[in-house]
């Protein structure tokens, strides 16, 4: 399980209406490259992205699984060798805004051997994308 918490000092509704401009993603997200979603956001709504896994760049399809602004937002993967699924969640703290984010992996097949390795990778960076989102918020993007 992959779990980091970041408080934001934004409100919710800016830190929500930012995090869920997922073509945005990119900004903040070290190893995305691209991220698309067809149609606005709602739960079932399906998108792509494509990563730097190493040396590779790999695309897999999305959905989300859960979209209730300005609280939560769910997604799962539906392609690939690793299958993850999680959530973030948005707690306001008076003007600031605490992210809550977990996500299981899933990896299938030969990746579930590799599955500790790439734990450890993914948590690091999710831990250095969510203080890269904490700075471009705080700096003034929207």
């Amino acid at each position: 399980m992959i779990k980091d918490t970041i408080v934001i000092n934004r409100p919710i509704e800016a830190v929500f209406a930012y995090a869920s401009q997922f073509g945005r993603h990119p900004e903040w997200q070290d190893s995305l490259k691209a991220a698309t979603l067809e149609g606005p956001p709602a739960v079932g709504a399906k998108g792509t992205e494509t990563r730097q896994m190493g040396p590779r760049v790999h695309t897999y399809e999305w959905r989300l699984s859960e979209f209730d602004p300005p609280n939560r937002i769910g997604f799962e993967t539906l392609t690939g060798p690793m299958r993850p699924a999680g959530f973030t969640s948005f707690t306001a703290e008076g003007e600031a805004t605490r992210l809550d984010f977990q996500m299981e992996l899933n990896p299938r097949g030969f990746m579930k051997l590799m599955a500790p390795v790439i734990t450890r990778q993914v948590q690091r960076g999710v831990t250095a994308d969510h203080q890269k989102l904490k700075q471009l918020l705080e700096s003034g993007i929207s």
